[in-house]
């Protein structure tokens, strides 16, 4: 009696990671390859590398699976938010010229985070391609970003490795600058100068002049006061430890009164048809 039960012990579990190897290999087996290009525009040339960037650890019951090696897809979420940050911060660089280095990595903070990509994400339903565990899938019904986000990573990481950095370039310029609403963009964009300019120039024939008005404090820690004005008319002050932050204040103050521009008679009058 005691036999038989040491070799159901043994058996048991040996016959279970079949099983479970088995359902691993028909998911693979059965994946549409087609319908998966079709939804994210993208023909495949290594299947592999694919399967490799869809495959969450949850799915992972058993290394090793009739000689095929499979793994997470977490390398390749790493490779591919390298790629991300690249392609982000060229389009950024050369869309928003009038904007400095902080507001460019502030909106490169927006296009790269979990909840942005997870939207992207669902856009080509990738979800619905993910070898994940049921409980993983169900988190993602519950509004969970992180699994859809680091699979969306993993894909640019793949395309990558399929094809190629202009490849990875290409997919992202249409699955994602294509259909960005720079207005959109723009909500958080804190460069006040530019806003104020951009104003400026499209509402008055004048564009905004920047002056030191006032230094106080030690050589290494100086506090500046700027104005701005319009026409040699006063529309805002700032202070700030660089004039670059003092600027930014004193735009910041003047964007609060483009009614003053009016009143001062300074905005462009409207041609006669």
């Amino acid at each position: 009696m005691f036999g038989i039960l040491k070799v159901l012990k043994k058996i048991i579990p040996r016959l279970k990671r079949k099983k479970e190897e088995d359902e691993i290999l028909l998911a693979i087996a059965s994946f549409d390859f087609k319908a998966f290009q079709d939804s994210i525009n993208y023909e495949i040339i290594n299947k592999r590398i694919f399967i490799n960037a869809l495959t969450h650890r949850s799915f992972l019951k058993s290394k090793n699976l009739n000689g095929i090696k499979l793994t997470s897809n977490e390398r390749l979420e790493y490779l591919g938010d390298a790629i991300l940050d690249s392609v982000v911060a060229e389009y950024l660089y050369k869309n928003f010229p009038l904007s400095e280095e902080g507001d460019l990595t502030k909106f490169r903070s927006v296009l790269v985070n979990q909840r942005f990509l997870a939207e992207r994400a669902k856009e080509i339903v990738l979800q619905e391609y993910l070898l994940a565990a049921p409980t993983a899938l169900k988190s993602i019904d519950d509004g969970y970003d992180t699994i859809l986000s680091d699979a969306y990573e993993s894909l640019i990481g793949a395309i990558f490795l399929d094809r190629g950095y202009d490849a990875a370039k290409e997919f992202l310029n249409n699955q994602i600058f294509k259909k960005l609403d720079v207005k959109w963009l723009n909500q958080f964009d804190e460069n006040y100068k530019s806003k104020l300019l951009e104003y400026t120039q499209a509402n008055t024939d004048f564009v905004p002049d920047y002056k030191v008005i006032g230094q106080e404090g030690p050589e290494h820690n100086k506090l500046f006061t700027v104005e701005v004005s319009i026409n040699e008319r006063a529309l805002g002050i700032g202070k700030g430890r660089t004039k670059k932050q003092a600027e930014q204040e004193a735009a910041s103050n003047a964007l609060k009164n483009l009614d003053v521009i009016e009143k001062m008679g300074l905005k462009k009058k409207k041609k006669e048809k």
